[in-house]
């Protein structure tokens, strides 16, 4: 097994990530008009997209997958810039934050009972156990401890929630750019809500969603910026309790009614 760089001698991975930023940025924001709606694809967007397909291509030799470990290394060390620069923000901001009071916290729910929609789909696909673990929360960090510490790094609920994670790295930044983009052309939306809503406790996924929104409502980027961050940074805290006190216990007894339902069938 080759091993593998430190992350400061990785010159290729730097290359390639100073390339495709730039082939990103040359690019810019692009709204694309679906119907009646539309949304805006950020640069992250496209140097995310271009550089997992250049890592796809089967004979290219330059990123392959000894770099994709230093790669969450920067990754990291983006976001927590990335944090650093939102915290300062948040400052500017914090009196407006303060007044949406419990909402920052209480929009954490909704994590909890994300097993109402997904655990009935992930079952009439096949999966069984691994429902569980990909199902009762949004699948970041500290689901994926929970998991780990409750039923084994080796067990069907950590393969779930190890393969949303993965997903959620990959694709979720897309995704939550493509949502955030669609709601903010709804009317009675408000985009500080949206901004909330973004701070899910996963950097990425708050970037993609705060960048389509400062691209939409630059006039209100500080009031934005602050909201996404204290959102995510609250998540970050809460999100561990909701699913050990309230996902995962529910996930686990909607799992046992289902299975009970089916074997009487």
């Amino acid at each position: 097994m080759e091993e593998r760089q430190p992350i400061w001698k990785d010159y290729r991975l730097h290359i390639m990530v100073l390339i495709f930023t730039v082939i990103a940025e040359l690019i810019g924001s692009q709204t694309i008009p679906l119907g009646r709606f539309s949304f805006t694809l950020a640069p992250l967007i496209f140097s995310m997209v271009l550089m997992t397909v250049f890592y796809l291509i089967p004979q290219q030799k330059i990123i392959t997958e000894r770099n994709t470990k230093n790669a969450s290394q920067m990754m990291a060390l983006a976001g927590g810039l990335l944090i650093a620069k939102l915290g300062v923000s948040s400052g500017a901001a914090i009196e407006e934050v303060l007044q949406a009071g419990a909402a920052v916290t209480l929009q954490n729910l909704g994590g909890g009972f994300s097993f109402i929609l997904g655990l009935p789909v992930a079952m009439l696909l096949g999966l069984r156990r691994e429902a569980v673990g990909m199902t009762f929360g949004v699948s970041r960090e500290a689901n994926l401890t929970l998991v780990s510490e409750k039923y084994g790094g080796e067990s069907p609920e950590f393969r779930g929630v190890m393969t949303n994670y993965i997903v959620g790295t990959i694709f979720g930044v897309v995704a939550v750019s493509f949502l955030i983009s669609v709601l903010a052309e709804i009317p009675f939306i408000s985009p500080k809500s949206l901004a909330l809503a973004t701070g899910i406790g996963s950097a990425s996924m708050m970037v993609g969603g705060l960048g389509t929104l400062l691209e939409q409502f630059p006039e209100i980027a500080t009031e934005l910026e602050a909201y996404a961050a204290i959102s995510n940074l609250i998540s970050s805290v809460v999100n561990i309790y909701i699913a050990m006190f309230i996902g995962l216990p529910l996930t686990e007894k909607a799992y046992s009614w289902f299975t009970r339902k089916k074997s009487k069938e």
